[in-house]
């Protein structure tokens, strides 16, 4: 990957005169051209980026963990005649690997990525300076701003479901899941190969899902969780606990977990995907969302868009990212026929046509969130303690 290296100086003034003397400016910062183009950017419309982008050579490839992102990209050079977009599927584990490995080498790897997992991509490529963040300014007020550094462009959930084919099961609070009746039938991707999963089960270790989980042992229990009479430091690790002990790790993808659940036995349970549901008729009859458990229904994370630091094409870079913000670009993954999927855009509304979904607002309360902060705060801590409860 050969990339632009100039480095462009922005100098700081900070000269004031008092009486007869002056100060001494500030020492000068650098930034890289690419950072100074992706500032520029910011401030275009997106016909001035287009006329930049037009002026940069070559096909700009970008690495996606959502498959959706090649729809994405025919569409996109479709609109912009000119611009050349490759798209190559990663998978989440190998993600931050090649582009750790790949970003200022002479490989000829990704200009951007969509990626997910907010603790790997803060600790390994960001904190790094391996990726650079871009926000269009054009996007400032109808997207929060949480969602603005790092730049995401979408909501996805993993929400635990049901086999309802033996009739109604009576799944209504988290702790069912960690009885010995579950034992073997909840299946979950191993969290040790499985970051999403990792996150989801670290997160329930802060205090908002903490006490949560205590409030569902109390309805669950009838009487209020007590460290007294647990040999865990809170509720939430005697759940994480239990629930995993009950757990079969039997499918490696979210794919074969919902295959798996909608054919299997009777009363099995899964957490995974929503949006593998889509274009199955099958799967949305045989299961049922467990939308209202006392707890928590699931785990909601972003997927992220970020511009890698030595990219030759940042323009047309910055120009996809405005794309798929846009409702027209983030069509393959929010249209009616797809559900699970929610652009972080809030003026681009629900298009349900499976009559099971909901707006993202309404799984926002019932899932636990993505923190990358707080994971990066006791990721190892917490890590040690589920990596040795994987059987």
């Amino acid at each position: 990957m050969k990339k632009i290296t100039v480095l462009v100086l922005v100098l700081c003034l900070g000269l004031s005169v008092f009486g007869a003397g002056a100060k001494e400016a500030p020492a000068a910062k650098t930034i890289s051209a690419v950072e100074q183009a992706l500032n520029d950017a910011s401030l275009m419309s997106n016909e001035e980026l287009y006329e930049h982008a037009k002026g940069e050579s070559g096909t700009m490839k970008v690495y996606s963990t959502t498959s959706l992102c090649g729809t994405a990209a025919e569409r996109f050079m479709a609109k912009y005649p000119g611009l050349k977009v490759e798209y190559s599927s990663v998978g989440e584990t190998d993600m931050f690997t090649k582009l750790e490995t790949e970003i200022g080498s002479s490989a000829d790897g990704a200009d951007m990525a969509l990626l997910q997992n907010a603790y790997l991509m803060q600790s390994i490529l960001i904190d790094e300076g391996l990726l650079l963040n871009y926000f269009p300014s054009m996007y400032k007020d109808v997207i929060p701003a949480e969602y603005h550094n790092p730049t995401a462009m979408l909501l996805v959930n993993k929400l635990f479901m049901w086999n309802n084919t033996g009739g109604d099961i009576g799944l209504k609070n988290i702790w069912q899941l960690a009885e010995p009746e579950y034992k073997g039938k909840v299946y979950f991707k191993d969290p040790n190969t499985e970051p999403v999963g990792m996150n989801f089960l670290i997160m329930l270790t802060a205090p908002e899902w903490t006490a949560k989980i205590e409030n569902a042992y109390r309805d669950y229990y009838g009487k209020p969780w007590s460290k007294a009479s647990s040999k865990f430091d809170s509720a939430a690790y005697e759940w994480i606990d239990r629930f995993l002990a009950n757990c079969s790790y039997e499918y490696t993808a979210d794919g074969g977990i919902s295959t798996g659940l909608t054919n299997g036995a009777p009363g099995n349970v899964g957490l995974f995907v929503f949006s593998k549901l889509r274009g199955n008729e099958v799967s949305r009859r045989n299961l049922t969302v467990a939308a209202d458990l006392n707890g928590f229904s699931g785990f909601m994370y972003p997927t992220y868009a970020q511009v890698c630091k030595d990219t030759d094409m940042p323009y047309t870079s910055a120009l996809f990212i405005n794309y798929i913000l846009s409702a027209e670009g983030s069509d393959p993954w929010t249209n009616a026929g797809v559900m699970g999927n929610y652009s972080v855009n809030t003026s681009i509304p629900l298009n349900d046509g499976t009559g099971i979904d909901q707006e993202v607002d309404y799984w926002m309360e019932r899932c636990v969130i993505e923190d990358g902060q707080y994971l990066a705060s006791v990721y190892s801590e917490v890590l040690d303690f589920i990596s040795v409860r994987i059987k």
